[in-house]
């Protein structure tokens, strides 16, 4: 019985874990946010919005997840999310 206890605290332990690795790494933020904080970048550079037909592209581009490679990914797609200049957006698209 003891050893049963052990066992279910041994798996709820790694499954945890599991989880905290997912949504702490692993979750890419939604392609929506990623895009309006570009367009949001490109209207305080320019001071024109973006057409919707960037938007729909951007969300297209941005919602496709990598084969490979799933945590750079989900890095770019933070910095592209939390950038506030397009110098800052620039250096998240070359760490690609």
């Amino acid at each position: 019985m003891k050893a049963l206890k052990i066992l279910g605290f041994i798996f709820g332990a790694i499954g945890l874990a599991i989880f905290v690795f997912w949504f702490g790494w692993l979750r890419a933020p939604a392609a929506e946010d990623v895009c309006d904080n570009v367009a949001k970048v490109m209207k305080k550079e320019t001071g024109t919005e973006v057409p919707d037909s960037f938007k729909k592209e951007c969300v297209a581009v941005y919602s496709k997840a990598p084969e490979f490679g799933r945590v750079p990914w989900v890095k770019q797609l933070k910095c592209i999310r939390d950038a506030e200049t397009g110098a800052q957006l620039e250096q998240c698209e070359k760490r690609r």
